[in-house]
């Protein structure tokens, strides 16, 4: 799953959900470890290596990592602005 970003200014181009899709219906509050490498175009590994270098924070539920969405969506825009 690919998170929708515009190359130009980095930025989601639908930042309030919740007028296209009230119900919230299909987006996840918190993504695994493998739905923000898919989103990134990475490995695991490297997103796991962003994780313990605390480029973007992240969440422990039982033995699993959990990032937010909208911490990734940060991270993205960060990232856009660096460069």
């Amino acid at each position: 799953m690919r998170l929708p970003i515009d190359t130009q200014t980095g930025e989601s181009p639908d930042t309030d959900q919740t007028e296209s899709n009230p119900s919230g219906a299909g987006l996840s509050l918190l993504l695994t470890v493998l739905e923000v490498a898919e989103s990134l175009g990475v490995s695991r590994s490297t997103v796991y290596e962003l994780l313990y270098a605390r480029r973007f924070p992240s969440v422990k539920i039982g033995n699993s990592r959990r990032v937010r969405r909208s911490d990734l969506e940060a991270f993205v825009r960060d990232m856009a602005e660096v460069s």
